[in-house]
């Protein structure tokens, strides 16, 4: 009887290391990875290959051992910092303001109109800005540019913009819809120096109504979604304001209240299907079939600045799979534009 008890405890024991050696694979997998303790003299968000980790400096990540690019969007001061490593054992990666990419340059043309005449409900009429009323609409262009466009960007983009008045009337469009557009081959015809490669967006702002003449429409910006179907091959965007009784006081009411018409505009023409054909993982479709509409989807509010903000930095929390965020990125920005996808210029 000992005899068969110690067979059995014997065996037992084999059975025992033989379940030990079964581990071996799993702990030989980890010697492919390090630890990388990411550090920075402000908060920032951790960027590893161009993705989100959704982890904040300091923190610790595990890589894989070789060559990746450590990112960091710097909380406050809105800077993106970035180096590639080629990784062997654990380390700590300090990243400083020597480590500040120069930023991407984009090319906007900013287009206003002095009058714009389709045929509305009363017959054929007209609407009306002067030099004044375009310098304001061309401040407000530019005043977001510099505090959503660039900012949100992490400074991975600088705008390069040219601005061109059309003097003479423009023709509007008007749809089934009974919506009124400028459309992008009328505005191409007017202004020779659209051409494919030229820009990256081109913009566009005029006089929704005056008077007894109206063009109201049931939007306030548009953009057309996919620039490189286009024959200009670049972005493009309407803006049409109302003034009121004062075209600042409209301004200032939007800026306050209301301020991301220009860059939720802009983001229909590279988040719709521009970047996706890079194969970048937008934010799901809302029902109308447009990612940039999307933010009550994922719980944004009004005004949606937040959502623009994730947008752009590639930090929307998307748990339908892998990667676990969607958007754009800094690290996108830094590679090619549209104008350089149309002229074929990306290297």
């Amino acid at each position: 009887m000992k005899k068969i008890l110690w067979i059995i405890i014997f065996i037992k024991g084999l059975l025992f290391c033989s379940c030990k050696k079964t581990e071996t694979p799993s702990v030989t997998s980890n010697y492919s990875t390090v630890n990388v303790r990411v550090t920075t003299a402000e908060t920032g968000y951790i960027y590893l290959d161009g993705l989100y980790t959704g982890f904040q400096t300091p923190y610790t990540i595990n890589v894989t051992k070789g060559k990746h690019i450590i990112g960091v969007a710097q909380k406050s001061s809105f800077q993106y910092l970035r180096k590639e490593f080629v990784f062997s054992s654990d380390t700590e990666v300090n990243l400083t303001n020597t480590d500040r990419p120069d930023p991407k340059i984009w090319k906007a043309l900013w287009i206003g109109l002095y009058e714009t005449k389709g045929n509305s409900g009363t017959g054929d009429c007209s609407t009306h800005f002067t030099r004044s009323d375009l310098d304001q609409g061309y401040d407000f262009f530019r005043w977001s540019i510099t505090n959503h466009f660039e900012k949100y960007s992490y400074g991975t983009m600088k705008w390069d913009i040219e601005r061109k008045d059309i003097q003479v009337p423009v023709q509007l469009k008007k749809s089934n819809e009974s919506w009124f557009t400028v459309e992008p081959d009328v505005i191409a015809k007017l202004s020779a120096v659209i051409q494919p490669g030229a820009y990256d967006c081109v913009f566009v702002f005029w006089r929704e109504s005056e008077g007894a003449c109206s063009f109201k429409s049931n939007y306030f910006g548009l953009a057309w979604t996919n620039p490189m179907a286009e024959t200009i091959k670049t972005g493009y965007v309407t803006v049409k304001l109302e003034p009121g009784a004062n075209l600042s006081d409209k301004i200032n009411y939007y800026k306050n209240n209301d301020p991301g018409v220009w860059i939720h505009e802009w983001l229909h023409t590279t988040g719709e299907n521009f970047y996706q054909n890079q194969g970048k993982k937008m934010p799901q479709k809302a029902k109308d079939g447009l990612a940039v509409h999307a933010a009550e989807m994922y719980d944004y509010k009004f005004p949606w600045m937040n959502w623009y903000l994730d947008f752009m930095s590639g930090r929307v929390p998307d748990f339908s799979g892998e990667p676990k965020y969607a958007g754009i990125g800094p690290e996108t920005f830094l590679n090619c534009t549209v104008r350089e996808t149309a002229s074929g210029s990306c290297n």
